[in-house]
C-alpha cells in the first residue's frame, strides 16, 4: 500500500474517514455529493492526497463541518521537504528581504 505524501496527508485522511464514517457515508457518497471524482476522494480519504482549498470547502461542507475543523493543529514539520529547501522560518523571512 502506498504511503502518504506527508503526516499532514495522513492526518487530513484519519479526520475525513472519521467524520464520514460518523456520518454512516462510503467514499462514493461523499465523492458524488462534493462533485468529486470517486478514486480521486478514496486517495484523499486515505491520506494519499493533496486536495485544493476548494476541494477542502466542499469536503467540509458535506460532511457537515468548518473547514477549519479539518485545518487545525497543523505545522510545517508535518509538511513534505520543500523544493527549495527553505524549511526553517528565519531562512524564509531572510529570503523575502
Amino acid at each position: 500500500m502506498p504511503e502518504p505524501k506527508s503526516e499532514a496527508s495522513r492526518i487530513l485522511g484519519v479526520r475525513l474517514r472519521r467524520r464520514r464514517r460518523q456520518l454512516s457515508l462510503n467514499q462514493e457518497a461523499v465523492a458524488h455529493l462534493a462533485g468529486l471524482n470517486v478514486s480521486n476522494y478514496a486517495r484523499i480519504d486515505r491520506g494519499l492526497g493533496n486536495p485544493t482549498f476548494h476541494t477542502l470547502i466542499r469536503l467540509a461542507t458535506v460532511l457537515g463541518i468548518e473547514p477549519g475543523d479539518l485545518m487545525t493543529g497543523f505545522n510545517s514539520a508535518q509538511l513534505p521537504p520543500s523544493r527549495d529547501g527553505l524549511e526553517d522560518p528565519d531562512a524564509v523571512m531572510a529570503s523575502a528581504r
